[in-house]
């Protein structure tokens, strides 16, 4: 496990190297939240790409050797105390359109959609660069999610109000109701067409592109229930306004002026193995 003072001693040492870090995964969602909300198996970090030689010889230097290679960007290191580290390397230089039309950082490294990195959050007080809460509720989609990716998801849904994403599973026309599968949620969401956004009252229609906000309400044997439904087209905002990273960033640094700390415990980067 990577505890918060384990993450502290890697930082210290990247930054006596001389190598930017930015925090990834779920101690990049506890930065954002400014506490340690769970226990973590890893710690991910983005480095940039000119400088992945440079790091893997720090770590070396420091005890940390081989333990998977997961291509030229990518790969996880451990110590003989078992301390796992999971390295993103990113060319912060260049920029590319992906083939969904997505502006992202390359192609030297892997595919951070651009602006994905200005996140600030911290860890037991320390200030930390890492990924905006935008990105890390988008990046918790494309692998089969477990009960910790729902929650770190759903702590910055709530949080930052950033909407969730996903499809009308069904429409009950005649009840007003129907169901939402979400890309980054265990579990469907009941919705009735009062919490439909736009101007059109049409009716939402099974297949359909949706955001949505939640919240935990039992509801025709469902455990949340959608609040804001935004159909395809219409741009959603929970909470706080713009919600393009900026505000979202701001937030990240009003909490953490509170002085909280660290409690008790082209396919956008995932977060599988975390």
């Amino acid at each position: 496990m990577m505890s918060a003072e384990d993450v502290l001693a890697v930082l210290d040492l990247l930054d006596r190297a001389g190598i930017e870090v930015w925090l990834d995964g779920g101690w990049g969602v506890d930065a954002l939240l400014c506490e340690q909300t769970r226990p973590h198996e890893d710690l991910d970090i983005v480095v940039r790409a000119e400088s992945l030689a440079h790091y893997g010889r720090t770590m070396r230097d420091h005890g940390f050797r081989l333990f998977r290679d997961d291509g030229p960007y990518n790969h996880v290191l451990v110590d003989d105390g078992g301390r796992l580290v999971d390295v993103h390397a990113v060319d912060l230089g260049t920029a590319r359109t992906d083939e969904r039309g997505v502006e992202v950082y390359g192609p030297g490294g892997l595919p951070y959609p651009v602006g994905s990195l200005a996140g600030v959050g911290r860890v037991r007080g320390r200030r930390v660069g890492c990924g905006t809460p935008e990105f890390q509720v988008a990046s918790h989609t494309g692998y089969a999610l477990d009960e910790d990716d729902e929650r770190d998801v759903l702590a910055l849904h709530h949080r930052f109000g950033v909407p969730l994403a996903g499809r009308v599973r069904a429409w009950h026309e005649a009840k007003g109701w129907g169901v939402l599968a979400a890309d980054n949620l265990l579990e469907d969401v009941w919705a009735h067409f009062s919490a439909v956004a736009g101007e059109t009252c049409a009716e939402p229609e099974a297949g359909q592109a949706v955001t949505f906000s939640v919240e935990d309400a039992e509801q025709n044997g469902y455990r949340r229930r959608a609040v804001t439904v935004w159909p395809e087209g219409v741009v959603g905002v929970v909470g706080v306004e713009g919600i393009d990273g900026v505000e979202a960033v701001n937030d990240v640094e009003a909490a953490a002026g509170t002085g909280s700390e660290a409690g008790t415990t082209a396919r956008l980067p995932s977060h599988a193995a975390e």
